[in-house]
């Protein structure tokens, strides 16, 4: 796309413009901070912004201006879709759904859950289409900036193939389990891959093909000629000496953040982690064997370890997931932890929202889940604690690390989550839990401090549940 502008760049006289280095800063701290936190959210944001400030400071504001198609175009390199697949993962279920009803087929839904006669199904997170979604709009972007020199043509195609990937992908849920139910599973029941990318494919090309006729029959003129010998021109135009310096300065910039990242000690716990027994208070006395088997999904945690507690009757296992040390791969505060791990075929989350709990007279949101797996129905509560702050938040969980970091103090830090049957009533779990936190709370919180704060003894390599 670059290349595409070099006749148009060849005719621009270049231009410093200082001020862009202050842009490059900002990116640098963000770089630092998606860095030090192990973001890459804002790491990558930071080094596409980087990309416009150098051209800018270096060449100037119409270069950019020039290259601004293919700057905007960056963005794509950037995941920013995470928050819209809970979204997409609920549209397709409904209209999975309401699809099945009007085809006669018998089923009953709970969220993202579906059981019908031949079987059981799941809409997971990689089926919410956000994938296809994702290749519609870089694909039409491109097209519609390739056919059309109108930017209403452009938005016009580019929402079109926005359409095209969301209501493609529920069609593809829907049509794989029709296929699967009326073979009676002998097709698309196991895998249904290719089928989806081969449907998404067949719709994409229909909708380029259409888009082709209404491409514009005259695009604008490649721009010629050499570069203008107006005096004025060349008297705006930057010397070979300041455009170098201004280069010097934004590669320096570019290397500034990594460079101050390493600096930056990076204090591990000079001993090994124990997570420490919770003491029993209120009536709440410890049993030996779980209620489940199921354990919230993380990857690479120090250790993690799964207490049970029994009072009247009903039981409430607390699950500790410690991360110290941590590094791109072993991380408290990532998509991938999650309540189940979205390819199981065990468990599945039916419903998530916030329920307001307290830990040690610290009143806070946690996040909630209702979970099904093997006739069994389990409501979960989870939250991080930081260096005594309690947060289920990932954004205040992401700023508290930074300020732990640049604080100088160890990272360790707790996945916690607290849990227990709903098979008979579900809304009496949420309080069974609430009286848990009431009554547990003071000793949750000092077993949480205890281990962050390793002893002499301890299992660091541990990863394995400790019941």
């Amino acid at each position: 796309m670059v290349w595409a502008r070099r006749v148009e760049l060849s005719l621009i006289p270049p231009r410093v413009c200082w001020w862009a280095m202050a842009g490059l800063v900002l990116c640098d701290l963000l770089w630092l901070a998606g860095d030090l936190t192990f973001t890459r959210l804002f790491t990558e944001v930071a080094v596409i912004t980087m990309f416009p400030f150098v051209i800018l400071g270096i060449f100037g504001i119409r270069w950019l201006w020039t290259l601004v198609f293919p700057m905007a175009f960056l963005l794509f390199i950037v995941p920013v879709r995470g928050p819209l697949v809970a979204l997409q993962v609920d549209l397709t279920a409904r209209f999975t759904y309401a699809g099945l009803l009007a085809t006669g087929i018998p089923v009953h839904r709970e969220g993202p859950y579906f059981e019908l006669p031949t079987g059981k199904w799941s809409i997971a997170a990689a089926c919410s289409g956000i994938e296809y979604l994702s290749a519609c709009m870089i694909l039409a972007t491109m097209y519609a900036w390739s056919m059309y020199s109108s930017w209403r043509k452009r938005a016009l195609f580019i929402m079109g193939a926005m359409a095209v990937g969301v209501t493609g992908n529920w069609l593809r849920a829907y049509l794989t389990i029709v296929i699967a139910h009326v073979s009676d599973n002998r097709y698309l029941r196991d895998s249904h891959g290719p089928f989806g990318w081969m449907l998404f494919a067949l719709l994409l090309f229909a909708y380029c093909l259409a888009g082709w006729y209404f491409r514009d029959q005259e695009m604008p003129a490649e721009i010629s000629g050499e570069p203008s010998t107006d005096p004025s021109i060349r008297s705006a135009a930057t010397s070979y000496a300041r455009t170098f310096l201004a280069a010097v300065v934004a590669l320096s910039m570019l290397c500034a953040a990594p460079v101050a990242s390493s600096l930056i000690a990076n204090v591990r716990p000079s001993q090994a982690i124990e997570i420490s027994q919770i003491s029993t208070a209120a009536g709440w006395v410890p049993v030996a064997v779980p209620f489940t088997d199921w354990t919230p999904f993380l990857v690479n945690p120090v250790m993690q370890r799964v207490q049970t507690f029994e009072k009247n009757a009903r039981r409430v296992s607390v699950f500790i997931g410690v991360f110290a040390g941590q590094t791109w791969t072993s991380k408290l505060v990532t998509s991938v932890n999650d309540f189940v791990d979205d390819r199981s075929e065990r468990w599945t989350v039916v419903e998530r929202k916030t329920s307001s709990t307290l830990l040690a007279d610290k009143t806070f949101e946690a996040k909630t889940a209702a979970i099904l797996g093997d006739n069994t129905r389990i409501t979960a509560w989870q939250w991080y604690w930081i260096d005594g702050t309690v947060t289920a938040n990932d954004l205040n969980a992401k700023l508290v690390q930074l300020k732990t970091r640049l604080s100088g103090k160890p990272d360790t830090a707790a996945w916690v989550s607290v849990y227990t049957h709903a098979n008979v009533r579900p809304e009496e779990a949420a309080t069974v839990l609430g009286e848990f936190m009431r009554d547990m709370g003071q000793s949750l919180e000092a077993s949480l401090r205890r281990t962050s704060q390793p002893g002499p003894t301890g299992r660091m390599q541990n990863t394995g549940a400790n019941q």
